[in-house]
Order: C-alpha cells, then structure tokens, then sequence
C-alpha cells in the first residue's frame, strides 16, 4: 500500500495592525479581528528615527503571540527606504533604517522584514542594480542574523525597483544570500499586468515566477484588493472583494497549491476606514473554506 500523501498546509490569513502604545499591542489588536498571522512596523513608517523598544516590550510580544498562537509575524519597512536614491544621505539612511528593522525583527523573533526597494528615478534597473546589491550586502552583514529579507514586488508605477518577477530575480541573484526572500503583493501583481483572477492567468503568472524567481523564494503574501484595473500600473488598494480582483480572484489566490504554508496578510483600508478589520478577514476565512469544501 502507498504512503498516504501529506495533506497541505493551510493558507493563514493575517493582518497588517497597529504596534501604537508598544509592540505587544500589534498581538491585542490581531487577535481582536480573529487574525492567525500578523505584519507591523517597527518604527514609524514616514520618519527616519528609529523607536527604542525596551526589552520588556519585546518580552511581552513574545509572550502574548505564543499564547494566541499566532503563526508567522513580519515587519514592515520604512516607506522612505530606497535602496538606489539619487543622494548619499538618503543611501545611508535607507541602509541604517533596514538594519534597525532586522534588528527589531530579530529581538522580537519575528520571521523577517518585508521591504519596498524604491525607485530607480529615471535611470533604468540595470543601471541601478550594483547599487541594489551593495545596498542589500551591507544590510545583512550589519544586521543580526535570522530574521529574512524579503523584497516585495511593485506595482509599476514611477519606476519602481522590483516591478517584473525578471527584476527582483535579478537582485536575488546578484546578491546571493540564503537570508533575502520575496513578498508577492496581490494589488501590485495585478496592476503590473499579472492576471492573478483566473486559474490560466495564475498559471502564467506562476510560470514565469519560478522560472526568475523560484516558488521557495516566496515567504508571504499580502493579500490586498485593487482600485484599478489589470496593468493600471497604480498602487491603490482595496478592500476584499470590493476591487477588480474580487471576489473570485481571491478564490483562485487562495486555492493555488503553490501558496501552501504560507501568510496572506492584509494591508486593505478596512471598511471604516482604519486599516485592516474582522470583516476583510472573516471575507478571507470564507473563501478558504469554500475553496476547501470545493
């Protein structure tokens, strides 16, 4: 008789929440809208200041994150990193701001920070990759080891870094380090032309993701609606359901094998207007049971 197979991994389905008042209250606030995966920042995410925690702060994060059984728990970086601006100041800050938020995930046993790139202003990727590289090198040897890495795909707009699975496979090679990983964007892919909403389009989509990225390289998913529509090229997100996405876009996201064992976490506007909520995650939970039951 045959081995039974394994059955999958479920999909967990998290949320971006709020770590006002300390990091802990990231957990509080995850486990008031039935969240099984949670995304913060660790320091504010439009200044370059980084926030002092103390070690009772990331004592208690730990604590309460095993006792709700949280999953997977992932930073965010600052909005203002670039990892090839057009002035040195700017470089070393983006730098400084990428190690601290490692260092942050690292203290909190979080699994690793998830990272916007930035621009490269005009002047091409190619012409921006040593920089990319370097940039990426100095941040894992400052950093403390463990936490990952993870760039995250543009949407497309204003010459991103990262908006082709092509690109971000591209620094992944030149940088070469078994600590950097990818965060899939749902809106971003969307707008940059993926057609994630069908199983065709997944299919493609995934085609061309492990041939320049690799499946293993995917750590998590945020899992966000779209304003505009295939290809806009617009990084505007929306609810669950509520965008062009949609509702059975999210069924074919959420039964792709491929995404197994892995986190969706939401960064969705939340329907007053506060950021991801109990409805967009219970939307999420439905879902997966349907395509579960199907």
């Amino acid at each position: 008789m045959p081995p039974a197979e394994a059955t999958p991994a479920r999909i967990a389905i998290g949320a971006h929440c709020s770590a006002a008042g300390g990091l802990w209250r990231t957990i509080e606030r995850a486990v008031a809208i039935e969240a099984e995966a949670v995304q913060f920042f660790g320091a504010s995410p439009r200044a370059w200041r980084p926030t002092n925690h103390k070690p009772e702060a990331y004592e208690r994060f730990r604590e309460l994150r095993a006792e709700a059984g949280i999953g997977q728990a992932w930073l965010h970086g600052s909005y203002l990193v670039s990892l090839a601006p057009r002035n040195e100041e700017h470089y070393e800050k983006s730098i400084a701001s990428v190690v601290n938020a490692l260092t942050v995930a690292a203290r909190a046993g979080a699994e690793g920070v998830v990272l916007h790139s930035g621009s490269h202003l005009g002047r091409g990727f190619e012409a921006v990759l040593p920089e990319v590289v370097s940039a990426i090198g100095r941040i894992l040897d400052e950093a403390p080891d463990g936490p990952f890495l993870a760039l995250e795909n543009a949407a497309g707009q204003q010459g991103p870094i990262g908006g082709t699975f092509g690109e971000l496979g591209a620094i992944l090679d030149a940088a070469d380090s078994p600590r950097l990983r990818v965060c899939l964007d749902t809106c971003h892919t969307f707008a940059a032309g993926y057609d994630i909403t069908t199983p065709e389009g997944m299919e493609e989509t995934l085609e061309e993701f492990r041939r320049e990225i690799g499946i293993e390289m995917l750590a998590v998913i945020h899992a966000n609606d779209s304003k505009r529509e295939l290809g806009s090229g617009r990084d505007r997100h929306e609810n669950i359901g509520e965008g062009y996405i949609g509702f059975e876009g999210f069924r074919t996201i959420l039964g792709e094998p491929a995404f197994a064992g892995r986190a969706l976490l939401l960064e969705v506007p939340g329907f007053e207007g506060d950021g991801p909520d109990l409805e967009n995650v219970q939307r999420l939970k439905r879902l997966r049971d349907e395509v579960a039951a199907s």
